[in-house]
């Protein structure tokens, strides 16, 4: 029997990750994948990025629209009070079996809450990572308690799943999807890149993306002011992303404007597709910011990334990140100097990422076109860690009743 699987993207930064399941799970006989494009993807000033979905041939099954493109977290709060209400038609119009959701993005609460209420269970995926220095990462971990199912990247983000209580049968090693597409894709040539964006030679460029720290000590525009100041002085050619829609972007978003007037030569989108964002990674001379990719996708690409200030503490490295403070220019300019070495990028050769194999959308997919849709799955059981045999190993006394 064909099941019924809701899959939902609601920010160009999920989508990555959610392109290779929702397109196997399209091409699956036994699924009917039911297409949500959500919040930051309908958002005009963010480029329309929905339009993506239909250029990688996604059938939409619901468009569901409720963010505005206010940087002020009132209007961000207000706006997922209209999502819940949006979701919840969606989901009674498409009556999925489940729901399929990737990370960590604020505005997913929208949907927690009306998949919650309506009844309907639903597989996370990424859940267990830290990113110390976001919102993502409360959020994350109440998606986590909120779902029936969870594909992870990494061993430790399944032992930390577990950890907060969820039975081990619903978590499943999967690594990062956003993997799968990185490695089934055809590298785009120089040539082919240089005519899709408009660079007219071969020489050097970098990458970068810098988003606003959600959480924090609120330095987000002196570290993107710091990190402005250096990338003005290096000679590779600025190909830069404005930042997402999270609450303080405009401020980021004008001192990116700013900073064209320094950089003529800068190229400045709102966002890229994908395949144009792999080709970039794959191309460039090194990337800087504070974006997951940087962490997550460019090992793939062997790319060194200098990761700035604390938007992604917690979250695992490869040898390929450099991290800096931010606010420090002589440690901002000895780390780009680093990333841009020969010697350093010589000795990244071969690294494996530590997110993934590319196996993570035929794993999701068994798994969500087998498990039984019962009780079991539904009502879930708080799974207890044994305290005193964990005491014990860690050297410290068991509790003793008394």
């Amino acid at each position: 029997m064909t099941r019924r699987i809701a899959f939902v993207t609601t920010a160009r930064s999920d989508y990555n990750t959610m392109f290779p399941v929702m397109r196997m799970a399209q091409q699956d006989p036994g699924i009917e994948a039911l297409i949500f494009c959500a919040a930051m993807h309908l958002v005009p000033a963010f480029g329309e990025t929905w339009r993506q979905l239909e250029d990688d041939g996604l059938v939409i099954a619901e468009k569901v629209d409720f963010l505005s493109d206010s940087d002020r977290p009132e209007d961000f709060s207000a706006g997922l009070g209209k999502g819940v209400a949006a979701f919840t038609a969606a989901l009674v119009r498409q009556a999925p079996d489940i729901v399929c959701v990737s990370g960590d993005r604020l505005e997913n609460l929208a949907l927690f809450v009306a998949t919650t209420t309506l009844g309907i269970p639903v597989a996370h995926m990424c859940g267990g990572d830290i990113t110390e220095g976001a919102l993502d990462n409360q959020v994350r971990h109440v998606m986590t308690k909120l779902s029936h199912l969870h594909f992870v990247s990494m061993p430790e983000h399944a032992r930390r799943v577990i950890q907060m209580g969820e039975e081990p049968w619903r978590v499943t090693l999967t690594g990062d999807a956003a993997i799968d597409a990185i490695v089934e894709q055809p590298k785009l040539s120089r040539a082919a890149l240089n005519e899709r964006i408009g660079l007219t030679d071969e020489a050097p460029f970098f990458l970068s993306t810098f988003h606003p720290e959600t959480l924090g000590d609120g330095r987000a525009e002196e570290q993107y002011a710091c990190l402005l100041d250096a990338l003005a002085e290096v000679p590779e050619r600025p190909v830069m992303m404005r930042p997402n829609i999270d609450p303080g972007f405009q401020p980021l978003v004008n001192m990116l404007d700013a900073f064209q007037s320094r950089r003529p030569d800068a190229i400045v989108r709102t966002s890229f597709d994908r395949v144009t964002f792999y080709a970039l990674m794959a191309h460039a001379r090194f990337m800087v910011g504070n974006s997951s990719s940087g962490l997550w996708e460019a090992p793939s690409f062997e790319l060194p990334a200098v990761n700035v200030g604390g938007r992604q503490a917690g979250r695992v490295r490869g040898q390929n990140v450099l991290d800096v403070s931010g606010t420090d220019p002589g440690q901002m300019a000895e780390a780009l100097q680093k990333a841009r070495s020969p010697a350093f990028r010589e000795g990244l050769s071969g690294m494996k990422n530590p997110y993934g194999d590319g196996q993570a959308s035929r794993l999701t997919l068994e798994t969500l076109k087998s498990v039984p849709l019962d009780s079991r799955l539904t009502l879930k059981k708080f799974h207890e860690i044994d305290f005193d045999a964990l005491a014990l190993g860690l050297g410290l006394n068991a509790r003793e009743d008394t």
